[in-house]
């Protein structure tokens, strides 16, 4: 039997592919309405303005650096965001980002001491020549983290890559942001190798009630940690949160809990100062290697090692490069010879476990040799003895 479908009534309203009357029309209004706009804050020197976020070291218990982040006063009311991403539609994206690097770099020259600034740019948008030149062009970037960010995929890998190693031969870091989340995933992390990798405030929010998140957590540590990279958890908005992430050893965090965005460098509130302090209280130190870090000599030339005294350098020596980060330890040996061991790096906040694990994992004639520790800037901090970290790994599993 042949089934007959019935006629459609002539009053029936379909569905047309062809956009309304007007519609172009009213797109391409937008669009000069949003090029005036992105031509306004640009002829202003100090446009977009910039505030900055804190950004806080949970061993310390202080700011480590800030975020800088974009604000338009102007029409049309948008969150930067959308500006960026319509300033990448309308062709005005490097010349935006160019500006915001700039202005970033102009203001580090009033950072508090021993803190570092981070500043947003798209991966795409590293390698074009008007970003390039304004990261490149102004001298040393001690102090300066290139965070990507990640909306849009970079269609060029190898010029990204030429320029980030340009960034840290001038003494920069680069930060990967929504770790695991963006364009990039686990592919772009293994990549880059950022030396901070920031989890999205996707993994961060509700973590205290949330075991797959707490081991997403740590899993991302593990990877940053055998990439010598450290953990940035970000939107870290209540207090149950925050003390997940300290007792899961996570050395860095940021978000409204701790900190908003605000003109110039923003300090800690004295409640969050109470705050920090209770929850590295409650965390064990022994659950950390901070308190098996031992103080070292540092050189820049292995010459000077070799011509020193055993009384002036102690057993073991930090060998450092120009920016003042670890390249190896000089181990002597009992045959009175100095051994260069290449540094292995471990962050103060390391679990003894984890770092036992990293230690042992190295070429047999490694093993025996001290691990570096490092702050966030990857200056040295003071050496760990294999011996105490495998005594304090023992007594941590027997507890």
């Amino acid at each position: 039997m042949t089934t007959q479908l019935a006629p459609v009534p002539a009053d029936t309203t379909t569905v047309s592919a062809t956009p309304p009357p007007g519609a172009d029309a009213d797109l391409a209004a937008a669009d000069r309405d949003w090029s005036a706009a992105l031509r306004r804050v640009l002829a202003v020197a100090d446009q977009p303005s910039l505030v900055a976020q804190p950004i806080v070291d949970l061993g310390a218990g202080t700011v480590a650096g800030f975020e800088l982040l974009s604000r338009f006063p102007t029409e049309p009311a948008a969150t930067p965001d959308r500006w960026f991403a319509r300033a990448d539609q309308l062709g005005f994206a490097p010349t935006l980002t160019a500006r915001v690097v700039q202005r970033a770099l102009t203001l580090r020259s009033g950072l508090p001491p021993n803190t570092f600034v981070t500043v947003n740019a798209e991966p795409h948008l590293v390698a074009h020549p008007e970003v390039r030149d304004a990261l490149l062009t102004g001298g040393r970037l001690d102090g300066v983290v290139v965070e990507l960010t990640e909306h849009v995929r970079s269609s060029d890998d190898a010029a990204l890559h030429a320029v980030l190693d340009e960034v840290r031969a001038l003494g920069g870091l680069v930060a990967v942001d929504d770790a695991g989340t963006g364009y990039s995933g686990l592919e772009q992390l293994m990549s880059v190798r950022p030396d901070i990798v920031k989890l999205d405030r996707a993994i961060v929010t509700g973590i205290d009630r949330d075991p797959v998140r707490r081991s997403m957590v740590e899993m991302m540590g593990e990877l940053a940690s055998r990439m010598d990279g450290w953990v940035l958890a970000e939107g870290v908005e209540t207090e149950a949160e925050l003390r997940t992430l300290t007792s899961l050893g996570v050395p860095l965090v940021q978000g409204w809990l701790l900190g908003r965005p605000a003109p110039g460098w923003p300090r800690l509130a004295p409640d969050v100062v109470a705050l920090l302090r209770d929850c590295a209280l409650r965390v064990s130190l022994t659950d950390h290697i901070a308190h098996l870090v031992r103080d070292c000599a540092v050189v820049s030339d292995v010459a000077d090692r070799a011509s020193g005294t055993s009384d002036r350098f102690g057993a073991t020596t930090v060998l450092i490069d120009v920016d003042g980060r670890p390249l190896s330890v000089l181990v002597p040996g009992p045959d009175d010879l100095l051994y260069v061991v290449p540094a292995m790096t471990v962050a103060p906040s390391s679990a003894p476990r984890d770092v036992a694990r990293r230690a042992l994992g190295r070429p047999a004639w490694q093993r025996g040799a001290p691990l570096v520790c490092t702050d966030v800037n990857g200056q040295v901090i003071g050496i760990l003895d294999l011996g105490e970290l495998v005594d304090a790994t023992l007594a941590a599993a027997n507890r």
